[in-house]
């Protein structure tokens, strides 16, 4: 019995040192922590857009968007290309227990790069902001069809870190990996 139990004891140290190393590898190295999601990001605009809106996923961003309002902009797809006029007004939570001082928020027609905006003043923990961004008109190629347009956190700077968080879009989208800004 003294045996088994000290096996017992053997394994559950060994199980414990390795769950705290694998749970110090997962912190980030900014230092911060989020809070879980707390709603999905409502998207308002002309009709024929907001179906075409993809919220990426990033459970590691210190910033949450919670509105997405594309009043103003129109898209046109003629053939194999698109032109687009882009006006988006964003509401952001700073979701981290750090203030943010600066983020940045990238829109993408079909993957590429598009329009971004960024915030003229730091975000406290918790706090909401707004940041808008208006007049972006630009061309392309059509890649998928429909068209998706892709929304996200570019980057973070929080304190002394700069921080970029993780970037998860379906495959089922149609969107290729090589095409993700």
């Amino acid at each position: 019995m003294r045996r088994l139990l000290g096996l017992f004891c053997v394994l559950l140290l060994a199980f414990s040192a390795g769950s705290f190393a694998h749970q110090q590898s997962q912190t980030n190295a900014c230092g911060f922590t989020v809070q879980a999601s707390s709603v999905r990001p409502e998207v308002t605009g002309p009709p024929d857009l907001v179906p075409l809106v993809y919220v990426v996923e990033q459970p590691d961003s210190p910033i949450e968007i919670q509105s997405i309002n594309l009043d103003g902009s129109w898209l046109s797809v003629s053939g194999d290309r698109y032109t687009e006029h882009t006006c988006v007004h964003y509401q952001v939570r700073n979701r981290s227990d750090r203030p943010v001082q600066h983020v940045e928020v990238l829109l993408g027609y079909n993957g590429l790069i598009g329009a971004g905006v960024s915030n003229s003043a730091s975000i406290s923990p918790g706090q909401t902001g707004e940041l808008i961004g208006c007049g972006f008109t630009g061309s392309g190629g059509v890649r998928t069809n429909p068209m998706k347009i892709l929304i996200a956190v570019e980057s973070t700077v929080l304190d002394d870190c700069a921080y970029r968080p993780s970037f998860r879009v379906p495959l089922s989208l149609g969107i290729t990996p090589n095409r993700i800004w």
